[in-house]
């Protein structure tokens, strides 16, 4: 019986500290806004607002939204290892991509390191957003 209670701890403590490797940087939390060029799927140059949660979801909107509150325009899951940040996909491209992050006091600075498979999402994201 002691073996399975060691057993079921271990896998315990496994999944906390899984979970906790993948929290997102309090810095980058938030409703982040950017201009953004027109898209070359059709989306015209505008403000678009991102907002990413402590639990890696990140909802993207399009320009004309006016809060984070409104109708989302797409959503993706990410992931923060030290300076990189994985974007999972999105609906124009079902790879993942690779950045790295800066985050200041009101800004976030997004630079694709590992995306090229898909122009418009390194055109939507990279870049310096503000709050």
């Amino acid at each position: 019986m002691g073996a399975i209670a060691i057993t079921v701890t271990v896998a315990l403590l496994g999944g906390v500290a899984s979970a906790s490797s993948r929290a997102v940087p309090r810095t980058m939390v938030g409703c982040w806004h950017r201009h953004v060029p027109a898209l070359p799927v059709g989306t015209p140059a505008g403000v678009w607002l991102m907002k990413i949660t402590p639990a890696g979801k990140l909802a993207a909107y399009t320009p004309g939204t006016t809060s984070c509150g409104a109708d989302v325009d797409f959503t993706a899951t990410i992931s923060v290892a030290g300076s990189h940040l994985t974007i999972g996909s999105v609906p124009i491209c079902a790879t993942k991509g690779v950045y790295t992050w800066k985050a200041a006091a009101r800004t976030l600075t997004l630079h694709a390191i590992a995306d090229k498979g898909c122009s418009p999402r390194t055109l939507l994201f990279g870049g310096v957003w503000k709050r």
